[in-house]
């Protein structure tokens, strides 16, 4: 203690021996000893911050920064997991006083200082400092000081705000206490600093960053739901940046706004109308009288929320209105805001001007939502003399009014999406009309002799009488109506029908009838009708951008807009490479050979083409072909050996290079320009011609035909991790292209490790990449590292619903890499990772230490592994036609298996081993049994089914090649390792009762299909649609087909579609699993020559009225009709078949039957 006082007096006495710096910032050097001993330890970097706070005339950060680059600060903060919180808070402090003074005055001198630190405290251990401060244990000033380095570190670079929002985790429960940590004392507390944090995102002005916060899990919701209780400055500031960047922002999508303003937010935000002030409670603010709140504070958010909620509600451009489809269906495309409107805090809108005006305009912007809207309020209209009935009545009567300029409108909006001329009418007669819920209390009131009561009830029957008159005016002269085969006297007669069953009152009964029967032919009262030219015009417009945008050039079109020397030569390049087996004659040859370097030189002026790298591609894969190869030199691309004359140029070896050094080349791959010039526009080039993914697709085939060529310069001109940056490890033709690229590279010149594309297990891909490495300029330039990233970290990067998508539709056709380069041009579902990137990179990660068997290696996290689904997919790969991706799923789950075994739990404090084991992974023991059973599963020999018994060495070696799972078998799998989570779900006794039964499932059949179809438990429909829905979504090829058949699936699921007590949902799951089937041609002609397939086709299809249904129909008809059109031999069943056909189309006619694609059985 005493040292530490004597410290403390030395230093506060150089602090005032030590001159203060002059206006130019100048320091002498015992001052700048002075500050790195005050920062080398926490005691003096509280003086240091004190030092700072103190308003003098010395500028302490300035004299600091320019001898320090604050290195020591952040070495303090990696050990902040073991500091106290005063001392954490005062690093952290520091540290965003630092980083933000570095962002606006000294951003000139100290901006790159500053960049570096607010890096830096995105390394794992400072960022792990900074989250622990937010704890609820620790202090409330830690807290705070936390939150303001991370909001500083997000304005420092949206490159630097990206990174840290993928690391954060709004829903672990630190972060839900922070968001609530009020002190209603502190102008500046927990929750406001929290707020801020989120603005910053916003504040930065990158639409790319504000989306990505926005679609941030539960990041929004934390800002939303505390905002009752919040002080005047946070709300407004909420509200203000949830409608200018969020709702009034072109770049965000509706789909992202109805995930933000769900129903419950929306609830939220309208019970700001009833703002009550700050407190800690909703309660306490909810108590206070009027005369204790300030009543311009709650105009001031009144008038706030209400322009965002107006926003929201009334506009199809910018809000959550959904522009209507089907007559039927208009409610509930609108649902969320009906549900807004009939909730607590709108409970009485009709008593305030402001929630007044938003219901009146939102039920304008959707009008089918009045009459659930106004039967809400049914009970309530019952007359009565009070001032609250009579306020009622006269806010119907507003609505209804309003609707009066509108008539035309909506008239021309249902004439359009309604599919008849009574769904017309009756959807029209809610304005016309009494609504059904106004009938009888209109009734009651118009026999009241009180005039208070009469009189509101009479307004309402004008103002209708009013809207009947407009209409009917417009069908008068409606050109619409007679284009959908209806007329004037139709309308007339339809209405007539509804008359008597809405107007209820004798006296306007006959006044409703004569309006009815008189023709309407005065024009002018149709003058003052608003129409939607403007909304139209301008969804006119987005639709023509859109179909502009979307219509690019053909190949061919393209070719036209290159120099007439070179494009002959170019349609000839063209035709070879959609047909490579065709030969090249003579005539063309020597036409392309001469004209090779004109073509290459298209690169240089006319790189924003995407067919110029098409064509350039399929020429060098002729040149280079081996009968071509010696005719133009590129045998051998030695100077030494072969004559200058004799090699055609330029070679691929220049071409390569000439490509390495471009920095086009590198922005077209990346699919943008810079990413902080990715908001801008390009002017300069047509938009016609700047498609990224065609460029894209383009670039990275000729890349590859020329590093299949020169495959040693390319290991020297290319960067892998350059090429790693522009991977998505998807299954689209240019990521198939990367990675067979990559691997070329790694074979010839940059093998990282034993395992292509693997650095020490800490492999990252995308734009993820960007986070941990500076990117150069070209594809040569290498990255250099910055922020080491973990050994987990691709754990992150793998979206974990879209990994199992990929398990359970997993591509079984995939070909494993070839040292040939041949890339498979498989038509696969774009959508899905490649189980030739993942596999091996799963194998390396959990090899990782593969020498030390007693332990885990650290920072291999096998919970995670199992809980991304990552050990899903590698028993999905086990489905797969490759013996090579088999053999690595295989060694993948052998290594995994072998490491559960090994697995203990963390050491924690008083807590025993037993029960830190079914806390850190409960689900361990009984996926180990899961394993044992797929091991035992797999046949070792050709007449085998079960496996037999249990093995010693798990999966045999790594280079197993033993007989595959069908897709069922391996889905089936897949399902029984998700269910150890979901105890609950009524599936998870039915998976066991199988797991249990026998040491091995037998791949001869569908497991438990016949105990599941036949069961007699109460929830027996449930087992049924799982089942039959397993089968539909697995049906893949010839070998499920024939799974399915030997397990006698289709002739029960064929009988149970007959049974008269089947459910619908039942049915459907049925025709689903008959539309995949249909997709197998072999399949078509088993299913008609064991089932008579075409016959029970006749009953049902011809018979079945329910239109979902039909649209399955329709598409097994189709499938099977083009199934038996192929062959070659006519068969007896096609004829019967086209008189299916011909019959269901004449049956089912266009209103009552659309010809619509089904969607896919595994979406």
């Amino acid at each position: 203690m005493e040292l530490k006082n004597r410290t403390k007096q030395r230093l506060l006495s150089k602090k005032r021996e030590a001159p203060c710096e002059d206006e130019h910032h100048t320091t002498k050097k015992p001052k700048q000893e002075d500050l790195s001993v005050l920062t080398s330890d926490p005691t003096g970097l509280a003086v240091f911050l004190k030092r700072i706070e103190a308003e003098t005339e010395c500028d302490v950060v300035y004299q600091y920064l320019s001898t320090q680059t604050g290195e020591e600060i952040l070495a303090l903060l990696e050990a902040g997991y073991e500091r106290k919180f005063n001392e954490l808070t005062v690093i952290l402090k520091v540290l965003a006083i630092l980083v933000l003074r570095t962002n606006t005055d000294l951003a000139k001198e100290f901006a790159s200082v500053g960049k570096r630190i607010a890096e830096g405290v995105l390394e794992e251990a400072p960022l792990a400092a900074c989250l622990r401060a937010l704890r609820p244990s620790g202090s409330a000033e830690a807290a705070k000081a936390s939150l303001q380095l991370l909001a500083a570190v997000v304005s420092t670079s949206p490159l630097l705000g990206r990174s840290l929002l993928r690391s954060l985790n709004f829903d672990h429960a630190d972060w839900v206490q922070c968001s609530r940590r009020r002190n209603t004392k502190d102008q500046c507390d927990v929750r406001t600093c929290f707020i801020n944090f989120l603005a910053a995102f916003f504040a930065a002005g990158h639409n790319v960053l504000i989306r990505e916060v926005l679609e941030a899990k539960n990041a929004m919701h934390l800002l939303i739901s505390e905002c009752f209780t919040d002080k005047l400055s946070n709300v407004l500031l909420t509200l203000t940046l949830l409608r200018t960047k969020v709702v009034e922002n072109a770049t965000v999508s509706k789909t992202i706004k109805m995930r933000i303003f769900t129903r419950s937010a929306l609830k939220q935000l309208a019970y700001l109308y009833a703002w009550r002030g700050e407190a800690l409670t909703a309660k306490v603010a909810l108590s206070r009288s009027d005369t204790e709140v300030d009543q311009q504070a709650v105009e001031l958010v009144r008038t706030a929320v209400h322009k965002l909620l107006h926003a929201l509600c009334s506009s199809s451009l910018y809000g959550l209105v959904f522009r209507e489809r089907m007559s039927s269906d208009a409610s509930i495309q609108n649902n969320h805001l009906l549900h807004l409107l009939l909730s607590p805090p709108m409970h009485n809108a009709f008593t305030d001007p402001l929630r007044r005006q938003l219901v009146v305009d939102c039920l304008l912007a959707c009008p089918s939502l009045l009459p659930g809207y106004l039967s809400h309020w049914q009970t309530s209209l019952e007359p009565r003399d009070s001032d609250n009935w009579r306020d009622l009545i006269y806010f119907v009567q507003e609505i209804l009014a309003t609707f009066q300029r509108h008539i035309v409108n909506r008239a021309l909006q249902l004439v359009e999406i309604t599919e008849d001329i009574v769904n017309f009418v009756h959807s029209i007669s809610n304005l016309c009309l009494p609504p059904v819920c106004l009938s009888e209390p209109l009734r009651l009131a118009s026999q009241v002799e009180e005039t208070r009561i009469r009189k509101p009830a009479n307004a309402i029957f004008k103002t209708l009488r009013r809207n009947l008159v407009i209409f009917l005016t417009w069908t008068h002269f409606s050109e619409d109506l007679v284009k959908k085969g209806a007329s004037s006297s139709m309308i007339v007669s339809e209405l007539s029908k509804l008359l008597p069953e809405r107007v209820l009152v004798a006296k306007w009964f006959g006044r409703f009838s004569k309006t009815l029967h008189t023709e309407q032919t005065d024009q002018a009262i149709l003058a003052d009708q608003v129409t939607s030219i403007v909304e139209t015009e301008t969804e006119v417009d987005e639709e023509a951008l859109v179909k502009t945008a979307s219509t690019q050039p053909t190949d061919e079109e393209e070719i036209s807009m290159l120099p007439k020397g070179i494009q002959k030569t170019m349609l000839i390049l063209l035709g070879h490479s959609r047909e490579p087996s065709r030969p090249l004659s003579e005539k063309h040859f020597k036409k392309l050979t001469k004209k090779w370097p004109e073509l290459v030189k298209c690169l240089e002026h006319l790189h924003t083409i995407p067919v110029v790298y098409t064509c350039l591609s399929a020429g060098i894969r002729l040149l280079s072909s081996p009968e071509n190869r010696e005719r133009v030199g590129w045998t051998s691309f030695s100077r030494k050996s072969t004559s200058v004359d004799e090699v055609l140029c330029p070679t691929p070896k220049t071409i390569l290079k000439t490509l390495s050094k471009q920095p086009e080349v590198f922005s077209h791959l990346l699919g943008r320009e810079r990413l902080e010039d990715e908001e801008k526009e390009v002017t300069d080039i047509p938009p016609s011609l700047t498609n990224p993914s065609r460029l894209k697709d383009g670039l990275a085939t000729l890349l590859l035909s020329v590093s299949e060529i020169v495959p040693q310069t390319a290991a020297k001109s290319l960067s892998l991790l350059s090429l790693l940056s522009v991977y998505s490890a998807q299954m689209t033709l240019c990521d198939r292209n990367l990675l067979q690229l990559m691997f070329i590279l790694d074979s010839s010149g940059q093998p990282l490790t034993n395992i292509w594309g693997m650095t020490n297990g800490c492999l990252i891909w995308g734009d993820r990449i960007s986070d941990h490495y500076r990117l150069g300029k070209t594809l040569r330039d290498v990255p250099t590292l910055w922020r080491q990233p973990n050994i987990s970290a691709f754990l992150n990067l793998l979206d974990k619903d879209k990994l199992l998508t990929s398990a359970f539709a997993f591509p079984v056709s995939r070909r494993c890499l070839a040292q040939s380069g041949s890339v498979d041009r498989t038509l696969l579902k774009a959508d899905l990772y490649d189980p030739c990137f993942l596999l091996p990179l799963f194998l390396r990660y959990l090899s990782i230490g593969h020498d030390t068997e007693q332990d885990i290696p650290r920072g291999v996290d096998l919970r995670g592994f199992y809980s991304r689904n990552c050990l899903a997919f590698a028993v999905a790969a086990l489905s797969s036609y490759s013996r090579h991706l088999r053999g690595l799923a295989k060694a993948v789950i052998a290594r995994y298996r072998q490491l559960l075994e090994i697995w203990k739990p963390t050491k924690v404090p008083n807590v025993p081993v037993s029960l830190a084991v079914m806390k850190q992974f409960p689900e361990r023991v009984q996926i180990n049994f899961i394993l044992d059973t797929i091991r035992n599963s797999l046949s070792d020999k050709a007449d085998e089914i079960g496996g037999g018994f249990r093995h010693r060495f798990l999966f045999g070696s790594r280079a197993d090649t033993s007989f595959r799972l069908t897709r069922v078998h391996a889905n089936f799998f897949v399902h029984a390792l998700l269910m150890l989570n979901k105890p609950e779900h009524r599936m998870y006794e039915v998976f066991w009762n199988c797991l249990l039964a026998k040491p091995a499932v037998d791949l001869g059949t569908v497991p438990d299909f016949m105990r599941t179809i036949f069961s007699i438990h109460e929830d027996h429909r449930i087992e049924r649609q799982w089942m039959i829905k397993l089968c539909a979504e697995t049906v893949n090829d010839t070998s499920d087909y024939l799974l399915l058949e030997k397990s006698r699936v289709f002739k029960y699921c064929l009988t149970m579609y007959s049974d008269p007590s089947i459910d619908s949902a039942t049915q459907v799951q049925i025709l689903r699993l008959l539309v995949a089937t249909t997709k197998i041609p072999r399949a078509c002609h088993a299913l008609t020559r064991f089932h008579a397939f075409p016959l029970w086709l006749f009953r049902h299809a011809l018979g079945s009225k329910h239109t979902p249904f039909l649209s399955y129909f329709f598409q097994i008809i189709k499938q099977m009709l083009a199934a038996f059109e192929e062959t070659k031999e006519e068969s007896p069943a096609l004829p019967i078949l086209k008189l299916l056909d011909s019959t269901f189309r004449n049956l089912h006619g266009a209103t009552t039957f659309t010809e619509k694609e089904v969607q896919p059985v595994d979406a």
